[in-house]
């Protein structure tokens, strides 16, 4: 739904890990790189995901006030047709990077 208001957002469709990070990290002066990741599920009700979206760099911090406004409206709409629930389950990457100076 963010990219029908946002098309161009660069962060769309990510993945969770963020190669680039090392190699600002090396050119940065730090080796002895490690990475890790884990899966975790995450609770969030309605209301805090729409917020959580909203909140988002491809909404609030990229579409106009009457944008995201009507980016709200629709994205309520979409969870009480299609989640109509308590607490979603949303999935969520941890990716961690560890450097040595």
């Amino acid at each position: 739904m963010i990219l029908q208001y946002n098309p161009a957002w660069p962060m769309a469709g990510g993945s969770g890990f963020y190669p680039r990070w090392l190699q600002d990290l090396s050119l940065g002066g730090f080796g002895k790189l490690e990475t890790f990741s884990f899966d975790v599920d995450v609770p969030y009700s309605p209301a805090q995901w729409r917020g959580r979206i909203r909140a988002s760099a491809g909404v609030v911090a990229s579409l106009g006030n009457e944008q995201v406004v009507q980016f709200d409206i629709e994205h309520l709409n979409m969870l009480e047709t299609l989640f109509p629930v308590d607490m979603l389950t949303i999935p969520h990457r941890v990716w961690a990077v560890v450097a040595v100076v």
